[in-house]
């Protein structure tokens, strides 16, 4: 399926305007600058969700699940390059260029898609880890519209 035909970057686009409210990276990034001084401050690098990730040596993947083995001991599994280790995995941080203000049903999704994401009671912000294209081309924003069946051809497919 091309997810970036004409017809799906429409209905991409559309998903977009309706998930996506406003980029608020400066305001963000002066938070979080001054969250350790100011213990007031809406939120802080702690409640930042999906910021470091489990890190494969052997790839550098971070599709990892924490699986038991035949014995019943804890195991890491990368899903990328299928290498089994009793070792638990580095964390890397992710690289965040902007950061956007978004609806609480689209984080839960991206949160899913293990994006990062904070909450600080109000809003939704999402740590966009691409820039200079439109979010439409976002691979995870094609994933989660393939996964809600709304592109060209699929059950739920948007009109535009």
């Amino acid at each position: 399926m091309n997810t970036n035909s004409s017809k799906n970057q429409e209905i991409k686009r559309k998903f977009v305007e309706r998930e996506v409210m406003a980029c608020v990276s400066g305001m963000v990034e002066y938070i979080l600058g001054k969250s350790h001084e100011d213990q007031d401050a809406p939120f802080s690098w702690d409640d930042v969700e999906n910021y470091y990730l489990p890190t494969c040596k052997n790839c550098g993947g971070t599709n990892i699940m924490e699986v038991e083995n035949e014995d019943e001991d804890t195991v890491y599994e990368c899903m990328d390059c299928n290498e089994v280790t009793e070792e638990e995995p580095d964390t890397e941080p992710q690289e965040i260029y902007e950061w956007w203000i978004i609806t609480d049903w689209l984080a839960e999704r991206l949160n899913e898609h293990k994006e990062v994401i904070i909450n600080d009671g109000f809003n939704s912000i999402w740590g966009r880890g691409t820039t200079g294209q439109a979010i439409l081309l976002d691979g995870v924003i094609s994933e989660i519209c393939k996964e809600m069946e709304i592109l060209e051809g699929q059950a739920n497919e948007w009109d535009v």
